[in-house]
């Protein structure tokens, strides 16, 4: 949605912020996964066994944005002799046991005595409602702490519980959750094969030209989500470069930070999000994870190093390539 379609004359500040953050980037690769996640969902009604998807990611690569906009184009459907869920997305919960679990999924959906009976009892009856609720995708998001526990036993029991659900409701599922999620496939052969498919989510990248490009055309597409009088070119000049210094090209953390020099922006009257913006936001929101390096924003450009990430040369910050889509183009989408 571009924002000359939106008029913000009269909207609060929370409500512009909240415009912000329900913006979901949709770039190639999360396009990709989307499909992925699609494959997963819609040929598994016509095979003989589900077919299944583990995504893994450090925090703050996206996982949750994933997950919620799969699932709300399969809203819930009430009706006169019960509810349609064609796609229930849970959480798990921490600690995490797997009669935990079963009672949250219960919860989430609808089952009004979650927690009633034993673990074997719980399980049947979500089994139950999974049918009954003509669910067609699970998806399992933070699945890590279900095996946190990591001893072989953990693992075991929980790859066959996984296991049972899978075979007693034939509906495939999405495992989302930090790198160690990938150790449960190792615990039974049968999963591993169901879960064959595996996407890793990770940072940017800013040490080669595509990287840079990539990162660029993010925060194009992110600037779409601002409601300002005037463009803040966050893609443009060195702006993409400080901004991935101070946020080591992670998802959650670009955004955090530019939804804070936003929401100072809004209160400020300022007509776009400026440089000091940047660096205020950046001393409230990430300074602290900064390890002793001087704001991204307030630094001579020239002093600027991302640690722990090759820099790219002089050539191949801000300014040494052109984007090969045009900006304009990307905006207006």
């Amino acid at each position: 949605m571009n924002k000359e379609k939106i008029d913000y004359s009269n909207m609060s500040t929370e409500e512009k912020i909240e415009h912000f953050e329900t913006t979901v980037v949709e770039s190639p690769f999360f396009t990709n996964i989307i499909k992925k996640i699609t494959e997963c969902h819609k040929r598994s009604k016509h095979m003989t066994e589900p077919r299944c998807l583990i995504i893994t990611g450090d925090t703050g690569f996206g996982k949750t944005t994933i997950g919620s906009f799969y699932e709300k184009d399969y809203p819930r459907v009430v009706r006169d002799n019960g509810t349609i869920i064609p796609v229930l997305l849970s959480s798990v919960p921490s600690p995490a046991t797997i009669k935990s679990m079963g009672s949250w999924l219960l919860r989430d959906m609808g089952d009004p005595m979650p927690d009633r009976g034993t673990t074997g009892s719980i399980t049947k009856r979500l089994c139950d409602l999974i049918k009954e609720c003509e669910v067609e995708l699970i998806i399992l998001d933070e699945f890590q702490d279900l095996i946190d526990k990591d001893t072989e036993k953990v693992l075991s029991n929980s790859a066959d519980w996984l296991k049972h659900i899978l075979n007693d409701t034939g509906v495939p599922m999405v495992l989302m959750g930090m790198p160690k999620s990938t150790d449960i496939l190792s615990a039974n052969s049968q999963l591993k094969r169901r879960f064959r498919t595996k996407i890793v989510l990770k940072a940017f990248k800013y040490g080669t030209k595509d990287g840079q490009e990539e990162f660029e055309k993010f925060l194009i597409m992110l600037e779409k989500g601002l409601l300002f009088p005037k463009p803040s070119k966050l893609y443009s000049g060195e702006m993409p470069f400080r901004l991935f210094c101070a946020t080591r090209g992670i998802i959650f953390n670009v955004k955090n930070l530019i939804s804070k020099a936003a929401e100072m922006g809004y209160e400020m009257g300022s007509e776009n999000i400026t440089m000091d913006l940047l660096a205020l936001a950046y001393e409230e929101e990430l300074a602290d994870d900064a390890l002793g390096y001087a704001n991204p924003f307030r630094a001579a450009y020239k002093n600027l190093s991302i640690p722990n990430v090759t820099e790219p040369s002089q050539s191949e910050k801000p300014g040494g390539s052109k984007s090969k889509e045009n900006v304009s183009s990307i905006l207006h989408k």
